[in-house]
This record gives C-alpha cells, structure tokens and sequence, in this order.
C-alpha cells in the first residue's frame, strides 16, 4: 500500500514538472524615448486636454500599450536641425543615462535642415541642397552612432521625410528632390534592430489632404499622423 502511494505522488509530482500550470504571462515592460523635432512633438495634430495626442509618439505608444507596460520620454524639440540634435545629446549627460534603459529610440529630423536651405535663398542653387545634404547625412550619422554606441540594443526607428508641397507649389520640386535624397541616407543606416520608416509615398499627391499646407504649414494633420503610424508599426511587428 505505501508503495502504490508513492508511486502516485512520484506520478503527481512529475507530471507538475512536465505540464505545469498555465499561468497569464505578464505584460512586457518597455521604456520608448522620442527625439527630434517638430514632428516628434507632433505639430499640427489636434489637441485634446491641450495635449497633442494624435501626435505619432502618442499614437504608437498607444499601440505598444496593448501588450506592454510602456514608459515614454517626448524630447521633440520644434525647429531643431541635424547638427542641434547631435550638440544636444552630446551636452546632455542626463539625456545620454537615459537612453542606455530606452528598448525603443525614434527619430524624427531633417526638415529644418530643408526650411533653412530653402528660406535663406528664394531659389536655391543644386550645390547649396548638396552641402546641406552632406551636412545633414553627416551629423545624423554621427547622432546614430553615438545612440549605438549607447544603447546597442534598443530598436531604433528612423522617420524619413515626405514632401508636404503638392504640385503648382513654389516648393514642390525641391521638396520632391531634398526628401528622397534624405531618405536614401537615412536608409543607409537601416539594420535589423534599425528600422526604417519611409512615409514619402504616401503623400504623393495627398498633400493636401494629410498636411495643413494650405494654411502654409507644412506639419501633418491628424491624418498625415496615422499614415505614419501605420508604417511605424508594420515595420515594427515585421521585426519581431
């Protein structure tokens, strides 16, 4: 008898180890850092409680928090350039602590560079978009690889550029050359934990209807925001 009992818990036992118990998993907790400019801060989305919630920071933090316990730190900074972006991480110890907890970096630049070339000169010369570009290429690459070197494991999302300018727009054929020139070296530093968001097409002939440039501001409505989104989480669920 004692024997068939011990036999039993031995079976009990075991079994404990081989199927264990379902047990719901817990939520994943993240820590999402966005830099950048005015897009980060997300300008010209509407505001809600004086918030701008249907900024794309909000919105994809939004999206993360339906499996994630997500802490989010906005740094959008309106007007920033390239080269304010790597002189801020660089002077700010406290930013860079940060940053080494971040699972998740976005980064939005790159359209002030475009407004100071374009706003210094009426009609700007083919070299002056070139050394501008070289400028830009060449502190964004800098600011990436100070981030990697920081953090060489958070996901990274790079936000390209679209061209707010629809066509008969003074601006339209240097937007339609400076973004997707921007973009092409943004995606040089795409990877695998690197991701590059490119939302260019979609504005293609959608200018109107997904920024505000109509009242001369060239930032993207509500709309314009969740195209963007979109491609930040298709790109993001296509790494996992």
């Amino acid at each position: 008898m004692g024997r068939k009992l011990m036999l039993a818990a031995f079976l009990i036992f075991g079994s404990f180890f081989m199927y264990p118990p379902a047990t719901a998993e817990s939520p994943k907790q993240l820590t999402y850092i966005a830099l950048g400019d005015s897009l980060t801060a997300g300008l010209g989305s509407s505001e809600e409680n004086y918030l701008r919630i249907h900024g794309f920071v909000p919105q994809f933090t939004k999206y993360l928090r339906k499996d994630n316990t997500v802490k989010v730190e906005n740094y959008g900074i309106p007007g920033i350039t390239s080269t304010g972006l790597l002189a801020l991480l660089t002077g700010d110890e406290g930013l860079r602590n940060r940053l080494k907890t971040a699972d998740i970096i976005s980064i939005s630049i790159g359209g002030n560079n475009f407004l100071q070339t374009v706003r210094s000169q009426p009609d700007p010369v083919e070299g002056q978009l070139d050394l501008n570009m070289q400028i830009l290429e060449t502190s964004l690459k800098e600011t990436y690889e100070m981030i990697r070197e920081i953090n060489p494991t958070a996901t990274i999302l790079l936000i390209g550029l679209y061209n707010p300018y629809p066509p008969g727009h003074s601006l339209h054929q240097l937007g339609k050359e400076y973004a997707p020139k921007f973009n092409a070296a943004v995606k040089k530093l795409a990877s695998q934990s690197t991701l590059f968001i490119d939302p260019y097409q979609k504005f293609i002939n959608k200018e109107v209807e997904l920024t505000h440039i109509e009242e001369d501001d060239i930032h993207p409505n509500d709309q314009g925001y969740l195209e963007i989104v979109a491609l930040m989480k298709k790109a993001y669920e296509e790494m996992q």
